[in-house]
């Protein structure tokens, strides 16, 4: 069975390959199924397989949500019309200011004529006629981040690190800096979703000085985000791939 997973940014795809490799044994795959060689091309996007026995799952940081419709008709779409590709489809999408009922409305969209209807936090059958007049059924789930409130993959993280509280009192007194700094580094922090990316900026670089030059993935990678509460209550749905 093959699964694929869309999310925003390659901060994401990174984030959700770490987590399900820890609690669901996702294993890294160089090789893509037969017939499915989606790669990287004109997307800024992260493209990668992953492999659980005869399971495989593509998760996908396509480059930002606007690119979410075009990336899934020109990468997607096709192999599931013509060879019925992919049985689950998962839509990871930051909730920024919107309400749950908006995200809802917005993801419906993005993948008709295949995928025409998706819930948050909860897997739905949709039907679609493939490439031979046949009907075909794909599961679909949405995922809003974070799970409760208003904001960004950021907020996410930075609540499952302050589930410690010796970390909770980093993120807090991170975030105290970052807004006193706004004003007078706006040119850097024009608006909340930078100063999101600041304020889990500065609390890494409080927790690990040492790797503050690492890339992002090596960042992500240094936390053990499998044992955070927060992260097993917004992505539960996810460990049934």
């Amino acid at each position: 069975m093959n699964s694929v997973i869309l999310c925003e940014g390659s901060t994401d795809a990174i984030l959700l390959s770490y987590y399900l490799n820890k609690v669901s044994g996702w294993e890294f795959c160089k090789k893509s199924p037969e017939h499915l060689d989606i790669k990287q091309s004109e997307f800024d996007q992260s493209i990668n397989w992953y492999k659980r026995e005869d399971d495989r799952l593509l998760i996908c940081g396509v480059g930002g949500k606007d690119k979410m419709a075009s990336f899934f008709e020109k990468k997607i779409s096709s192999p599931m019309i013509k060879s019925d590709a992919f049985s689950r489809i998962a839509l990871v999408l930051d909730r920024d200011d919107k309400t749950t009922k908006t995200i809802e409305a917005h993801a419906s969209h993005l993948f008709k004529p295949i995928v025409t209807e998706m819930k948050n936090d909860c897997w739905v059958d949709n039907s679609y006629v493939d490439a031979f007049g046949m009907k075909k059924t794909v599961s679909s789930l949405l995922i809003a981040i974070p799970t409760e409130q208003q904001g960004a993959l950021e907020t996410l993280m930075l609540e499952a690190i302050a589930e410690d509280p010796y970390d909770a009192s980093i993120v807090k007194s991170a975030g105290e800096f970052v807004d006193s700094m706004q004003k007078s580094a706006s040119r850097y922090i024009p608006n909340n979703r930078m100063r999101l990316k600041a304020h889990l900026g500065v609390t890494w670089a409080v927790q690990y000085p040492e790797k503050v030059f690492k890339l992002i993935d090596e960042q992500i990678r240094s936390v053990s985000w499998e044992k955070s509460k927060v992260l097993r209550n917004c992505f539960r749905q996810l460990e049934s791939l």
